[in-house]
């Protein structure tokens, strides 16, 4: 799971530039009254948070990833105003924010040693945790490429892979059966960024 974030994040950080998404900082991206500028800052803020996690105290139980997933949107108001700071410290360096942080959160990640780790939501499992980190940048990459009439972001078929498995193990612990569907249809209906008539989604 390491190695495939950081594959995922290097095609990711490639294409923004190759866009380049500074050409398109004002365009909405249907979260609120975030932009391209916004949902940049916020990637490298997704991956920059692993620069804060530590191995967790002996006998920490670990949340499953539904359950981690569940407190994002509690803590909606928390992640927009240091989504704005990132944004602000980036500046018109918007790519290269996000590919340094990366560095430092890669870096990081591999000080860590054992198998549960805190990290802002509770402990939770290393592989549940580069998960979490692998959700963000398949969900966000599709959120630019979406918002900016575009089908090109490179998300990798083993990200997809891993990041639609995971959320249907989600879905199952909440609704007690497996979602229908999988790939990136399903991943943005459990994401919310689809209408959806299902009870228990979005799952975050």
């Amino acid at each position: 799971m390491r190695t495939l974030l950081e594959e995922q994040y290097a095609v990711l950080a490639d294409w923004l530039d190759r866009v380049p998404v500074t050409e398109h900082l004002s365009v909405p991206v249907g979260l609120g009254d975030w932009t391209v500028r916004e949902l940049v800052a916020h990637l490298g803020l997704g991956i920059g948070l692993a620069r804060y996690v530590a191995a967790a105290e002996p006998g920490a139980v670990p949340l499953s990833l539904g359950d981690y997933v569940r407190a994002y949107p509690p803590a909606s108001e928390q992640i927009a105003e240091m989504t704005r700071e990132l944004s602000v410290r980036f500046g018109d360096d918007l790519v290269g924010g996000f590919r340094r942080t990366a560095a430092e959160a890669f870096a990081a990640l591999d000080l860590i040693d054992g198998e549960v780790i805190q990290a802002r939501r509770g402990p939770i499992t290393r592989e549940d945790y580069l998960l979490t980190r692998l959700l963000e940048l398949v969900v966000h990459g599709d959120d630019l490429q979406r918002a900016l009439v575009r089908d090109d972001a490179p998300l990798l078929p083993a990200a997809v892979t891993a990041v639609s498995a995971g959320l249907t193990e989600a879905y199952r612990d909440r609704a007690g059966a497996a979602p229908a569907g999988d790939g990136l249809d399903w991943i943005r209906r459990a994401a919310g960024r689809v209408p959806d008539t299902d009870p228990h989604l979005p799952l975050f």
